[in-house]
């Protein structure tokens, strides 16, 4: 079988472990940087997350400024105002402490700071847009502390943002294109588990589960390299072991395990794309906004999972053997199912959303978001071809 190719780049400094926010200042000093723009949100600093950030910039000189005007699903206004902020003081570098929504405003805001026009110029909705090169020059430094187990987006170069004109979840990013090539993401990562501790259970379960889908939608892609895969597995079979624990309990074992998990899955968004999964989520996320991702993420796994396994079982039946089901003398088709199975039964677990009509969505807006879906990047790398018609069917599975 041949391994294809592919183009490996990961310019992104990384620290894992308890305590690595607290080197922040640090390690800005060593980067040459005096001053800092915090970009996090309120609960975020009123929960004295950030107190560890914010004593060691402290202890190293830094002088900074925190930002906490962040909000869930964010939106083009949203990254414009923190923009505005950036461009307000002479701030060096952006340290974006929080999940998904934080990181991926201080991405656009940093990208916006370096580059001209507006953030809708970068959205990537097919994937020559994102060979493209429409981002030329390097967005402003960004250090990345996430403080959830769920998006990976500490260490990958892509970011969600809402336009609320459109009720469209936008999908920026660009990997590089070349050696030492702008990208769309953080110089350094420090990824601390300490700071998941405060994190509530019904968050733990739904950023936990998308990190899950990261990796299953990673593994069954089309055109996924195999480089990606011993990752992929080894998160399939990590989250279903560790999220219940983290979610009932909120045991630092599983807490560290999970964004360790996390983590991965960030990393191997860069070289492996999603599929219906999240193409369908993020649009039902654009039109509800209130509807966390991580839940709209469970509702679609598994109707995705049945429908694209009809074409490409043996995917799936590596998933459950990822996952540690028993799969001796079951045919592909049958150990995909048991994965579906399994994967329905880690949802139930964790008291995560089974079906649309939970999520209070209409039942008569299934067909714009089976529309809708089909303007997304995600959609091109979903294993099996699906188009309108398609993909109404898997929304009404969820329904």
């Amino acid at each position: 079988m041949s391994l294809g190719e592919y183009t490996f780049s990961f310019p992104i400094w990384v620290e894992f472990g308890n305590g690595k926010s607290e080197r922040t200042g640090e390690v800005i000093d060593a980067k040459g940087w005096e001053s800092a723009l915090v970009v996090t949100d309120q609960d975020i600093r009123t929960a004295g997350i950030l107190d560890g950030v914010e004593s060691s910039l402290e202890a190293e000189g830094i002088e900074y400024e925190v930002y906490d005007e962040i909000e869930p699903n964010p939106t083009t206004a949203m990254v414009h105002d923190a923009l505005e902020t950036l461009n307000a003081g002479d701030f060096d570098v952006v340290v974006a402490v929080g999940g998904g929504s934080v990181i991926d405003t201080a991405k656009c805001a940093t990208l916006l700071k370096t580059n001209s026009g507006e953030l809708s110029e970068y959205e990537v909705n097919v994937p020559e847009d994102v060979t493209a090169g429409s981002i030329e020059n390097h967005p402003h430094p960004l250090v990345t502390v996430p403080t959830t187990s769920g998006t990976g987006s500490e260490v990958d170069y892509w970011a969600v943002i809402t336009a609320p004109d459109r009720e469209f979840k936008m999908a920026i990013g660009q990997p590089p294109l070349y050696p030492d090539g702008p990208y769309l993401g953080a110089e350094v990562s420090l990824v601390d588990p300490e700071l998941t501790a405060s994190l509530p259970p019904r968050q733990t379960a739904a950023t936990g589960f998308d990190a899950f889908s990261h990796a299953l939608e990673n593994h069954v892609a089309a055109g996924a390299p195999e480089l990606v895969k011993p990752y992929t597995k080894h998160v399939m079979g990590l989250v279903p072991e560790y999220l219940p624990d983290a979610y009932e309990t909120g045991d630092m074992e599983a807490r560290e395990q999970m964004l360790y998990g996390s983590h991965m899955a960030g990393f191997c968004e860069n070289f492996a794309g999603f599929g219906a999964i999240h193409s369908l989520a993020e649009v039902t996320g654009g039109m509800y906004p209130e509807i966390p991702h991580g839940e709209a993420i469970a509702v679609f796994t598994p109707p995705v999972m049945r429908y694209n396994l009809k074409e490409y079982p043996a995917r799936y039946a590596e998933v459950a053997e990822a996952m540690g089901l028993d799969t001796d003398g079951l045919s592909d088709v049958e150990a995909a199912h048991e994965a579906v199975e399994a994967v329905e039964a880690l949802i139930d677990e964790v008291d995560l959303p089974s079906s649309l009509s939970e999520l209070d969505v209409d039942e008569d807006d299934l067909s714009e978001i089976a529309e809708k879906s089909l303007e997304t990047i995600e959609i091109h790398d979903n294993p099996r071809d699906a188009d309108a018609e398609d993909l109404l069917e898997v929304a009404r599975d969820a329904y």
